[in-house]
């Protein structure tokens, strides 16, 4: 399996309610615990934050970049822990996207102005509802504001985007995460999955509360995928929920997921409304294109922000080996500000629920292979590596998939590797040779590796099996013999 922890609206600021340092210890305090249990859980491979890392600042609070600032701050140095307790310290595997209080409400609203009575648009409404419409309605004054500095409004994430670019400081083994991106892109589980981190806030700022993700960035997002990829499976996060009460507007429009199932997304993970939520959205084409969305509950958010009968919540993704399912396991604050499983209407009053979600398709509606289109697209990296003398990176291209190459794909591995001179991984490859090449290429990494005895008796072993000729056998028995020789002087 490969499992995710999955947390949300972590709104964290200095003076919160409950410290960094609290937050942590129930944390790591529930993993020993669910790790150890009478069904036991695997512990995190990654961690993905979808959004509201910090609180925010009101519009008209003093010092607002200051503040922002040390909540950034704040937030950061709890994600570097929690790196560090639950992956070794390693950011490469935790997948952040903003969520509208990441958003600095002054910048944007600085960048606005006052639209007069006379100036206001014929169709004010038909003007505010318009996609990227440079205007803005407040609720609290019954004014009418317009996007006058868009270069300036563009900069309201600024605040989020310079705790990202030192949260990823130094950090390698990134696949594409560039600060102020709309999509960032993420490879877990040695290559086979993919995860393309979205920000979902478009558009949105003090005035504006919707959720939105532009279909360019979508479509541009699959193409950037299957290049660097081919992945297994295609996970999206965002932060947004996708449905909500009728005079409410801070949720995102489902025609967007159904953008990302069209493009090959099968598993979508967001926040933003403070409960865990499990459910599948599916699109038809050729065939029925199915994408599980995994909601969950707010990490950190106060009694006033959670919706009736919901406590502060995280989940557990465990991922099948197949990454054809996963199971969901919702963990909720109990006595004493420590987590335990939740006990969800929506799950029957369980804590957790399996989710499948449908392979891929081509246009014409059959399976993908996506798991052969990997491995293709691995071989014909690895041969240009090896065609170059790049041995070395051609292992590290094919060596996670080692136990699924045959053919061509296994021999240009054991060339590369036998290239790069890596005897220990050679042993690894031909511990059960299939060809009297792989058998000799067994003997010599042993012979290199100074294992003369162990030599013979490999050889011994798989000689008979394979056929190999008798002229070859004393070959060989005679290098294993000189290199005994030289060992002795």
């Amino acid at each position: 399996m490969f499992s995710i922890l999955h947390i949300s609206d972590l709104h964290r600021t200095p003076n919160a309610k409950i410290s960094n340092a609290e937050l942590l210890s129930a944390l790591v305090r529930d993993r020993d615990s669910y790790t150890l249990g009478d069904k036991p859980i695997r512990p995190p491979d990654a961690i993905v934050v979808s959004g509201d890392v910090v609180q925010g600042v009101p519009l008209k609070a003093p010092n607002g970049q200051a503040t922002l600032q040390a909540q950034y701050e704040e937030a950061e140095a709890f994600l570097v822990d929690l790196a560090a307790e639950l992956l070794g310290g390693d950011r490469s595997r935790v997948i952040v996207v903003p969520g509208n209080h990441d958003i600095d409400w002054q910048l944007a609203k600085s960048a606005m102005q006052l639209v007069e009575l006379g100036d206001l648009p014929e169709n004010v409404l038909s003007a505010l509802q318009e996609p990227d419409s440079q205007f803005r309605f407040s609720w609290a004054t019954r004014e009418v504001f317009r996007i006058v500095d868009p270069a300036l409004y563009s900069k309201r994430f600024d605040a989020f985007w310079k705790f990202f670019r030192s949260f990823y400081s130094g950090v390698g083994g990134l696949l594409r995460v560039d600060p102020g991106s709309d999509a960032n892109l993420y490879s877990l589980h040695g290559g086979r999955i993919g995860v393309a981190a979205f920000n979902s806030c478009h558009g949105n700022d003090c005035f504006a509360f919707h959720g939105a993700i532009p279909a360019r960035v979508i479509s541009q997002t699959h193409l950037d995928m299957r290049t660097l990829g081919p992945f297994e499976l295609s996970i999206a996060v965002w932060h947004h929920n996708l449905e909500g009460p009728p005079y409410r507007t801070d949720y995102m429009d489902i025609e967007i997921v159904r953008a990302m199932i069209g493009r090959g997304f099968r598993v979508g993970m967001y926040g933003h409304q403070h409960r865990a939520q499990v459910s599948a959205q599916s699109l038809r084409l050729a065939a029925s294109e199915t994408m599980a969305i995994l909601g969950t509950g707010a990490l950190c958010a106060g009694g006033a922000d959670l919706p009736s009968g919901s406590h502060r919540q995280y989940s557990i993704i465990e991922i099948s080996d197949d990454l054809r399912s996963a199971e969901v396991h919702v963990r909720e604050i109990m006595d004493s500000d420590m987590f335990g499983p939740a006990s969800l209407p929506a799950f029957e009053r369980r804590g957790s629920r399996e989710v499948t979600w449908d392979q891929p398709t081509n246009s014409l509606g059959s399976p993908i292979d996506t798991a052969k289109r990997a491995i293709t697209a691995a071989i014909q990296v690895a041969e240009m590596l090896v065609k170059t003398s790049h041995h070395p990176e051609a292992v590290a291209k094919l060596w996670p998939l080692r136990n699924q190459l045959s053919g061509y794909g296994r021999k240009l591995l054991l060339e590369a590797t036998g290239s790069s001179r890596d005897w220990t991984s050679l042993v690894e490859l031909t511990l059960e040779p299939g060809s009297i090449e792989e058998l000799v290429m067994g003997v010599e990494a042993r012979i290199r590796k100074g294992d003369c005895s162990v030599a013979k008796a490999y050889l011994d072993q798989n000689a008979t099996r394979l056929l190999l000729p008798e002229h070859q056998v004393r070959e060989l028995l005679s290098r294993i013999a000189a290199e005994e020789g030289l060992s002795k002087k």
